[in-house]
């Protein structure tokens, strides 16, 4: 257990996302450090999305027996590393055997202040949406992997899909601005 203390004349945000392999990822496609840094990258843009800062996740993860300890290793280092860069602590989690596959269930909290949250419910006829980056890339990725026969692809080549990081601040620019530009 941890006591998570927000910041002063601040209100709570809260996201879990799962990912699991064979659906959001796949091992002999996808390096464990992408897989670590996509897991968090989800929750961000969605504290991100609402104008809020991260402040901690809880991670559970179910791996197989047979997962070396590397892959975890590998994938502690993705996930922390962007971590870092954004401000979420790990502050807790769980682990069990999986008999299928890797599944990782994150929960990302993040601040924001009060009344200042953006919400999916509050969209009106007429408001503006705001899409951060280029549009395709990670499906780009995803279609090449598919076609792909001989060989791997290289993350370096497609760095939308395995390690997305648009955007991930972007919401709270626009709330510090009193909204985005015109």
């Amino acid at each position: 257990m941890r006591v998570l203390r927000p910041r002063p004349e601040h209100e709570m945000l809260v996201t879990t996302d799962f990912s699991l392999e064979g659906v959001h990822f796949r091992r002999n496609w996808h390096p464990p450090e992408s897989v670590g840094h996509r897991c968090l990258a989800r929750g961000l843009s969605d504290i991100a999305a609402m104008g809020g800062l991260p402040t901690a996740m809880l991670l559970s993860l179910a791996l197989p027996a047979e997962l070396p300890q590397r892959w975890v290793e590998r994938f502690a280092r993705g996930l922390l590393t962007l971590a870092r860069k954004y401000g979420a602590t790990l502050a807790g989690g769980d682990t069990a055997e999986s008999p299928h596959g890797i599944l990782a269930d994150i929960v990302v909290i993040g601040t924001v202040p009060p009344g200042e949250a953006v919400g999916r419910a509050g969209a009106r006829p007429g408001d503006r949406i705001f899409v951060s980056g280029e549009l395709g890339g990670s499906a780009a990725a995803l279609a090449a992997m598919t076609e792909k026969r001989k060989g791997t692809l290289q993350p370096r080549d497609y760095p939308r899909h395995f390690f997305p990081n648009r955007g991930l601040s972007w919401g709270a620019h626009c709330e510090r601005r009193a909204g985005c530009p015109p």
